[in-house]
C-alpha cells in the first residue's frame, strides 16, 4: 500500500512539474515574441538540421510538437516516441528548391519498459557545383558534389498515462570539396496530455550541441619561405576555419480536437518557435481526418522580422507571413490502409510554395507500422 501511495504521489508531482514548466515557458516566450531579433542571422551553420522531414508535420507547419506520436516524432519531438507501439518505418523524399534533394529514412521499435528506440538517416544533396575562378568564369572543369548528412539515435518513453519524454542525438557531417566538418546536436522534448477536451501541450528544445569547423586539403597551401635557405624545399601550411554554432531553437505547442466522432476528427494546432539566430515565429494548423483513413491538412506561419536603424542602432520588429524562403502556407494530404493482422501503410504528401525566385517544395513519404 505504501509503494502504491508513493507511485501515485510521484506521478502527481511529475505532472504538476511539467505543467508549471510549460506555463512558465509560455509566459517567457510570449514576451520574447515581440522582440524577435535578426541580429545573429547568418551566423549559425548546419542549416540542414532545419529542413523538416515527415509530410504530416511539414504540412502542419511544425505545429505537431504537442500532438505527434510515432516515428515522425524523431524530428519534431522525440517525446512522441513514448506513444509508439511495435515497429515503424518511414521513408521520405523532398524535392527542395534549386534542384536540391533531401532523402530520409527512419525506424523505431519498442523496447519493453525501457521505452522506444529509433534510428534515422538524413542526407541533403545540393547537386553538381561547377568550380569557377576569376581566370575561368565559365568553369575550370572541376565539379563538386557537396553532401550534408545527419545520423540520429532517439529514445522516448511514456512516464505516466499523460507525460511523455524523449531525446535524440544527431551526428552532423558536412563534406564540401574534401573539407569536412562534424558535430553533435541534441533534441529534448516533453508532451503533456491535459485530459480536458483533447488538449495536449508540448515543448522541444532542438539542436543544442557542439560547435563545428571545417578542416581538410582546402585549408592547406604549399609555398617557399622567402627568408629561408634558397635550397630548402616548399613547406605546407595549414589554416583553420572559424567555428560556427548549431541553429538551436525552442518550440512550444498546443493542440485540441475541435470535433471528434467515430467518423471524423478536426484538430487545431498552434506553436510558437523562438529562434536563436533569426526572428521568432508563430504557427497555426488544421487537420481533418475521416475514419483514420484519409486526412487533409493546412497551415500558415509568420516571422517577427527585425530591422536595425544604422544611425540610431534601434531595432524595429514587424510580423510578416512566411520567411526568407517560404510563403508561409503549407498544404498536405494522407491516406492510410491496413495490411495483414495489425499492419498499417500510409502515404503522405506535402506542398509548400516558395518565394518567386525558387521552385515550390514537395515532400512525399511512405510509412509502415507492424
Amino acid at each position: 500500500m505504501l509503494r502504491n501511495w508513493f507511485l501515485v504521489r510521484s506521478g502527481a508531482v511529475t505532472r504538476l512539474a511539467i505543467v508549471l514548466w510549460i506555463v512558465l515557458a509560455v509566459m517567457g516566450m510570449t514576451t520574447m515574441a515581440y522582440a524577435g531579433s535578426d541580429g545573429r542571422r547568418g551566423t549559425a551553420g548546419a542549416s540542414e538540421l532545419l529542413i523538416p522531414v515527415g509530410p504530416r508535420g511539414s504540412a502542419l507547419g511544425g505545429t505537431i510538437v504537442a500532438d505527434v506520436l510515432g516515428i515522425e516524432s524523431m524530428y519534431w519531438n522525440p517525446a512522441g516516441l513514448g506513444g509508439s507501439a511495435g515497429t515503424e518505418v518511414l521513408v521520405t523524399h523532398t524535392q527542395y528548391f534549386a534542384d536540391m534533394k533531401l532523402n530520409y529514412a527512419g525506424i523505431t521499435t519498442q523496447a519493453g519498459g525501457f521505452g522506444t528506440l529509433g534510428l534515422s538517416v538524413k542526407i541533403l544533396s545540393v547537386g553538381d557545383v561547377i568550380v569557377t575562378t576569376e581566370q575561368a568564369p565559365d568553369g575550370t572543369g572541376e565539379i563538386l558534389h557537396p553532401t550534408f548528412s545527419t545520423i540520429g539515435m532517439a529514445w522516448g518513453r511514456s512516464f505516466t498515462d499523460r507525460v511523455n519524454f524523449g531525446a535524440i542525438a544527431n551526428w552532423v557531417h558536412e563534406d564540401v570539396a574534401n573539407n569536412i566538418a562534424d558535430g553533435l546536436a541534441f533534441d529534448f522534448g516533453v508532451q503533456y496530455d491535459a485530459d480536458w477536451r483533447g488538449l495536449r501541450l508540448g515543448m522541444v528544445l532542438r539542436n543544442m550541441g557542439t560547435s563545428m569547423e571545417f578542416s581538410g586539403p582546402g585549408f592547406e597551401t604549399s609555398g617557399r619561405d622567402p627568408n629561408a635557405d634558397p635550397n630548402a624545399g616548399p613547406r605546407t601550411v595549414s589554416f583553420s576555419s572559424d567555428a560556427f554554432e548549431m541553429p538551436s531553437h525552442l518550440v512550444l505547442s498546443a493542440s485540441s480536437a475541435l470535433m471528434s466522432s467515430n467518423q471524423q476528427k478536426l484538430l487545431a494546432l498552434a506553436a510558437f518557435q523562438s529562434n536563436n539566430f533569426s526572428g521568432d515565429q508563430v504557427r497555426g494548423g488544421l487537420e481533418w481526418g475521416y475514419r483514420e483513413m484519409a486526412t487533409v491538412r493546412a497551415s500558415y506561419f509568420g516571422t517577427f522580422t527585425g530591422t536595425i536603424d544604422p544611425s540610431s542602432g534601434e531595432e524595429t520588429v514587424a510580423f510578416e507571413g512566411g520567411d526568407d524562403l517560404q510563403e508561409g502556407l503549407a498544404l498536405g494530404a494522407g491516406f492510410k490502409t491496413r495490411f495483414g493482422d495489425a499492419g498499417k501503410m500510409g502515404v503522405d504528401l506535402c506542398w509548400r510554395p516558395a518565394r518567386t525566385q525558387f521552385d515550390d517544395i514537395i515532400e512525399f513519404g511512405l510509412s509502415l507500422s507492424f
